[in-house]
């Protein structure tokens, strides 16, 4: 209850605030807080409170959207710190946001074509070769430390049209005997393509796996003028 005599509590309040009674509730509430100074006080500061809210919640939802791609659907996922999924691993919308919700539990899930309009716009270029580096911050919190550490390393130091051992890249995250360990964790990407994974390949120059399948790794090295490596056994 909020007052004496009052047969309402706080959650009637912030649920008539936020707007979520039905039209008759909606408007006994209206006409009680006419008559209830405890109510109508409560009222005014869940009212205060709403932008505040309201921001909270954006920042923690989780916004993705779905689009063409050469390589067919591709669904796109973001936190407000940057793309945390990109894939278009034979997965439906269903599979997608099932992948999305045990991944990253308890965020909102958005549909928000324009908030992934930029990752559309860059994948896109990128397929059509017009774009060799990707402008926007990724988000790889569902991983490890060492996994993190690797991807970050990959993506700044392995260039377009470059392509680096497993072998290097564990030397170079000062772990030179854990090769197989950094294959792992490129294999745990959740952003191929922005987190070019497909740049990496065995000693001998052979393309080893993709998680992707393949055929899209051949595909990714095709477009960024690498076919001499698909000449590789």
């Amino acid at each position: 209850m909020t007052g004496d005599g009052c047969t309402y509590c706080e959650d009637d309040v912030l649920a008539y605030v936020a707007g979520e009674l039905a039209a008759e509730a909606d408007l006994e509430m209206s006409v009680h807080l006419g008559e209830c100074p405890e109510c109508r006080e409560s009222a005014a500061d869940f009212k205060a409170l709403e932008p505040l809210i309201s921001e909270c919640c954006r920042d923690e939802a989780m916004r993705w959207h779905t689009f063409a791609s050469p390589f067919g659907r591709m669904y796109a996922a973001a936190t407000s710190c940057g793309v945390a999924r990109l894939t278009w691993r034979d997965l439906s919308e269903d599979g997608f946001l099932e992948w999305i919700a045990e991944q990253h539990p308890g965020r909102p899930l958005i549909r928000d074509p324009e908030a992934l309009a930029e990752v559309e716009r860059e994948v896109t270029e990128y397929f059509r070769g017009e774009r060799s580096e990707f402008d926007m911050d990724v988000d790889l919190g569902v991983l490890s430390d060492f996994e993190r550490g690797v991807l970050e390393e990959l993506t700044e130091a392995i260039r377009f049209g470059q392509v680096i051992p497993y072998s290097e890249l564990a030397r170079r995250i000062g772990k030179p005997k854990a090769a197989r360990a950094v294959g792992n964790a490129v294999g745990a990407n959740p952003v191929p393509i922005i987190v070019p994974c497909h740049r990496v390949v065995r000693l001998d120059g052979s393309l080893g796996g993709y998680g992707g399948g393949i055929e899209y790794k051949e595909r990714l090295l095709e477009i960024e003028g690498r076919e001499d490596l698909l000449k590789v056994g």
